[in-house]
């Protein structure tokens, strides 16, 4: 995996396993940074753990890790690849069924890896845990359920309002819930979260060979960033209504671009397709081309289905054992220090209506802990990293400041 370009003369850039006893010996993939200087006692330095989301890697990362490990007095930056995700495997590696239980990919189970992760390289806290996309949500519930060990977070492109009530009844119907009104529509439209949680989405996505999925991610990368001229955001109407029914809110989310709402009678590649057939230069920027190899070649090998789980889950009832947990954090209000940071051109900070309103809520954020970064669109941290690491260096001042 190419790192040797993002390295830093003041810091060790460097990728290695760790294996979680704790976690049934789940052998976890990490890319770390700290100071050279520091290479005999990365244990002292505060440590800044960075979560991606789907479809991304610890290689997500790759742009702001020795930057951030330089800055002040040095940290020990960690990005991991997900459960599910690239060189991340249990004790039996294999690729990853539809079939296959979805506890694993529970949120609070994810959380659960975190914390033993954390554990495993030595330190007893985290100074800043940041989340992007699903790994905002993932990143929501660490420190929602476990405040003692996280002293701030950051949530990235996805605004985190809170643990959810648990969901009662058949995955199906509560799919099809979420679907009925956007279904109604004309045309006939459905949700992005609902198609990733069919059965049908691996299979689509990953195309006949690896070169196909090359060309598809590249495709899916520019949609959502800034770069696609579609991307002209602003919060929905029924985002100001405190009470908007869920016809108004299907109305609205139906301006959405059709990547998030889709047509009914398409799947996720015939969508990019038929925009890239439009567009010629739908594909990875060429500064990003190398980039777009790693993800090609690692998701051939490995497939989405452990990232997509994370969407299945998300959206079926959880495992019965996590009930009384979720019910007991759902609503909680989480006093430590937060933040969010995203694109300005990104549609994720507003496909929620009111998520950014109730996430600041949640976390008593105020207006300059949130961050939207011009001309960026949902990979904030790939498309414009001086700007995030900026914006990540100046919510660690705000910190320190308070905390003197």
């Amino acid at each position: 995996m190419d790192l040797h370009r993002f390295q830093d003369s003041r810091c060790t850039l460097r990728s290695r396993i760790v294996t979680l006893d704790e976690r049934d010996g789940l052998r976890t993939y990490i890319i770390e940074a700290f100071s050279t200087q520091a290479a005999s006692e990365v244990v002292s330095l505060p440590l800044i753990l960075l979560l991606h989301g789907f479809p991304e890697l610890a290689y997500s990362w790759r742009k702001v890790l020795a930057p951030l490990a330089a800055a002040h007095g040095g940290y020990h930056v960690v990005a991991p690849d997900l459960r599910g995700y690239g060189r991340t495997v249990g004790e039996t590696p294999r690729q990853i069924q539809y079939d296959d239980p979805i506890a694993p990919f529970h949120l609070l189970n994810i959380a659960e890896d975190i914390c033993s992760l954390v554990k495993a390289l030595g330190h007893d806290s985290v100074a800043m845990l940041v989340g992007h996309d699903f790994g905002s949500r993932v990143a929501g519930h660490c420190v929602t359920a476990h405040p003692e060990l996280f002293r701030s977070v950051v949530f990235m492109s996805a605004p985190f309002p809170g643990v959810e009530r648990p969901r009662r009844g058949d995955p199906a119907d509560i799919a099809g819930a979420k679907d009925k009104p956007l279904t109604a529509l004309t045309p006939p439209r459905k949700h992005y979260t609902n198609y990733f949680s069919t059965r049908d989405a691996n299979r689509d996505m990953l195309g006949e060979d690896e070169e196909d999925l090359y060309h598809f991610l590249g495709g899916y990368y520019h949609i959502k960033s800034g770069a696609w001229e579609g991307n002209t955001t602003h919060p929905l109407p029924s985002a100001s209504n405190p009470s908007p029914t869920i016809d108004a809110i299907a109305r609205d989310l139906a301006t959405l671009p059709d990547y998030y709402i889709m047509p009914a009678h398409e799947n996720m590649r015939e969508i990019i397709e038929r925009h890239a057939s439009q567009h010629p230069h739908f594909t990875w920027p060429s500064d990003d081309t190398v980039a777009g190899r790693v993800y090609a070649s690692e998701f051939a090998r490995t497939g989405f289905q452990g990232g997509l789980n994370y969407y299945r889950s998300a959206f079926s009832p959880p495992p019965a054992e996590r009930v009384d947990e979720l019910i007991a954090l759902s609503g909680r209000t989480v006093r430590i220090p937060a933040a969010f940071v995203a694109g300005a051109r990104d549609w994720g900070v507003y496909q929620t209506p009111g998520a950014v309103e109730k996430m600041r809520h949640v976390f008593g954020m105020q207006s300059e802990d949130v961050v939207l970064i011009e001309g960026a669109g949902h990979w904030v941290q790939q498309e414009t990293p001086d700007q995030v690491i900026a914006a990540l260096l100046q919510f660690l001042e705000k910190l320190e400041r308070i905390a003197t």
